[in-house]
């Protein structure tokens, strides 16, 4: 039986999915975590079928009520609770709440598609837990759904959508895969797999198939909106050149050549891409787009991925900003031909959430904007890198550093860790404007970081003001632990059971919750603690949270480099040591949230070879530019060519 997380369920550490399933089922009312355990625990494989004959101990541990109501709902559910309780009996180490998505999907056929082929688990955990199952239904070891499996498990893996691929070679699927398997793959291996729908082949490449139509189809529609102009057309070069003069009349400073093109082009095309350095200009941009086109009866719309850079772009431009997971929200409403829809800090954004935007595209226009120099998307996929360096499609690439940004000297060293550079950098000595290095030794940084966090404080600096970005989970929950326990002594209301974030803390949110309005990392603070709720606030709202909740929230003295991209702070606190994953990307990413002081820390020598170290994005194998290129090969009369339809 797989563990269960104790905060988020309630649950002992070791109890049946049927239980966990009735603790997680609204439809079994009145019986929360606590009930289900003791179910669970006086009536152990008896449990469903004491449930359905309303049996007395039932009605004692429950009450009558829900225990009729849990009769009623385990009636209707028999099919999805039979998945449930075979999985059980096989002894499937298979996390709980995917068992319970797969009961939930599959219905009364699970079973017997799970005993027809095993590996359709593969969908919910690992290799190692599916191939157990196998063998004990019966599987042979030279079995052919045995090979293709093993070609799905390493595309889904840690080789491949792990490390934010979407393809591997052939050859290298299959080396992989034989260390799964305990031998040499079979021949038709990769044959079988694209047979089985678990693989899609491209070329000499093998895909996951989701992200084979995914990229597929947003090169299909890229394509399509590149090469199209406004659907309520362009607008005339007079009229805009007089918006655009009035609009820069407005400006503390001229617009460069390049900045008036980009907001000429975004009249001109359905599909533009602004790609801007740190400190080159992009928001006077966006905002020039958005004045000029509001000013001709379009509307724009921004969205970002993360609710703190929807705020700062909403602040920037004196615009409505959302998160795309609220846009999302309306997919099956086409956005209207009157409509601008920009995309902020589009590097951000991974090939999943660009093809579900691009679903939503209907007749509006599309801008991306963001920095091509930054760290990847999180999720897999690479889109908006190759688009800001494909020259068939509408795109200005804004990289002059402007003298009104040059003063804290942050935009210049970011172009030189873009080129693979890092000049020397002085000694920390207090608040002010630019650039610092710090000698450190890793046993002694959170003495080190608390140190100037009081020279900060002592200048004035708000604790929100600055915030610490730490590029590895263990530098990061060594600087939340230490910080916590110093919170601790001083005796805060801390949260109800688990004592894990406490009044006053600073706080990451980690899952998305569009009915809240709350995104996978929304910051804030804990405000206040009771016994039955909490007060915090994330992203500028203030949220009433319960406790069940605690188990989306984590301290945030130190947050990860991703999770900082798309928000800014006054000052930044970054510590570096030598680490597998450290690149320039995950430096310049870094250096750009402050808006006045970096202040590095650590080791010197680790952070002169990340900077040399090629970036993240580089590194990624994808197939979208193939996709695209396929793509732009199609017949005359516009249909898609025959091979795009081929492949999928």
């Amino acid at each position: 039986m797989k563990q269960v997380d104790l905060v988020a369920t309630g649950l002992p550490s070791e109890t049946s999915l049927l239980a966990t399933y009735i603790a997680s089922d609204r439809t079994f009312r009145g019986i929360g975590p606590r009930r289900a355990a003791a179910l669970a625990e006086a009536l152990g494989d008896d449990l469903q079928a004491a449930i359905l004959a309303l049996d007395k101990r039932v009605i004692e541990i429950v009450g009558e009520e829900p225990a009729i109501e849990a009769a009623a709902a385990m009636e209707a559910r028999q099919s999805e609770v039979a998945l449930l309780s075979w999985l059980d009996d096989i002894g499937a180490q298979i996390p709980t709440a995917n068992a319970i998505r797969l009961a939930r999907a599959w219905g009364p056929q699970g079973i017997e598609a799970v005993r027809q082929n095993p590996y359709l688990l593969l969908s919910v955990t690992s290799w190692k837990a599916v191939d157990a199952i196998a063998r004990s239904l019966g599987i042979d070891d030279s079995d052919t759904r045995r090979d293709a499996a093993a070609v799905e498990a390493v595309l889904t893996g840690d080789a491949c959508l792990g490390v934010g691929s979407t393809r591997l070679t052939v050859q290298r699927v299959l080396c992989a895969a034989a260390h799964l398997l305990g031998r040499p793959a079979a021949a038709g291996a990769a044959q079988a797999a694209v047979a089985s729908g678990g693989a899609a082949r491209f070329a000499d490449t093998l895909q996951p198939p989701g992200t084979a139509h995914m990229e597929a189809e947003c090169a299909l529609k890229l394509t399509r909106l590149s090469s199209a102009r406004p659907v309520l057309g362009v607008t005339p070069s007079a009229t805009l050149n007089t918006l655009l003069a009035a609009y820069e009349a407005g400006q503390p400073f001229p617009l460069t050549k390049a900045q008036r093109e980009a907001v000429r082009m975004s009249h001109r095309h359905r599909l533009m891409v602004l790609a801007g350095y740190a400190g080159s200009g992009k928001t006077t941009v966006l905002r020039g787009v958005c004045e000029t086109m509001e000013a001709v009866g379009r509307r724009p719309l921004i969205v970002t991925l993360s609710g703190r850079a929807a705020k700062r772009a909403a602040e920037a431009t004196s615009r409505r900003a959302i998160t795309v997971t609220r846009f999302l929200l309306e997919a099956d409403r086409p956005l209207s031909a009157n409509t601008a829809l920009i995309a902020d800090e589009a590097s951000m954004l991974g090939l999943v959430e660009l093809w579900r935007i691009l679903r939503r595209i209907g007749d509006a226009s599309l801008l991306l904007c963001g920095d091509p120099a930054q760290l990847p998307p999180v999720t897999p996929g690479i889109v908006f890198h190759q688009l800001a360096t494909d020259h068939e499609v509408a795109r200005v690439i804004l990289d002059r550093v402007h003298r009104q940004d040059e003063t804290t000297g942050i935009p210049a060293l970011a172009e030189g860790v873009r080129n693979g550079t890092l000049k020397t950098l002085s000694t920390f000595e207090g608040a002010q404007s630019g650039v610092t290095f710090t000698p450190c030794e890793k046993n002694k940084l959170t003495a080190a970081i608390h140190a100037i966090g009081r020279v900060l404080a002592e200048s004035g600096m708000g604790r929100d003001d600055v915030q610490i970005i730490a590029p590895t989970n263990r530098d990061i929950a060594a600087i939340n632990g230490y910080f916590h326990r110093l919170a601790m002594q001083r005796r805060p209301v801390a949260w109800p059971r688990t004592a894990h974030v406490a009044e006053g803390e600073p706080v990451i949110w980690t899952r998305n919750d569009a009915d809240r309005g709350l995104t996978n990392g929304s910051m804030g603070r804990i405000l206040r603690v009771r016994s039955d709720s909490i007060t915090a606030n994330l992203d500028g709202n203030v949220h009433e949270l319960a406790p069940i909740d605690g188990s989306f929230l984590q301290l945030a003295y130190a947050v990860s480099v991703h999770k900082a991209q798309g928000s800014q702070w006054q000052r930044v606190i970054v510590p570096v040591f030598a680490s597998r994953i450290l690149d320039r990307s995950m430096i310049y990413t870094a250096l750009t949230r402050a808006q006045e002081q970096v202040i590095f820390l650590g080791d010197r020598r680790a952070l002169d070879v990340a900077v040399r170290r090629p970036p993240a994005a580089e590194r990624r194998e994808v197939g979208f530019g193939d996709w695209l290129t396929l793509t732009r090969a199609k017949s005359d009369n516009g249909q898609r060519d025959n091979r795009i339809a081929a492949q999928l």
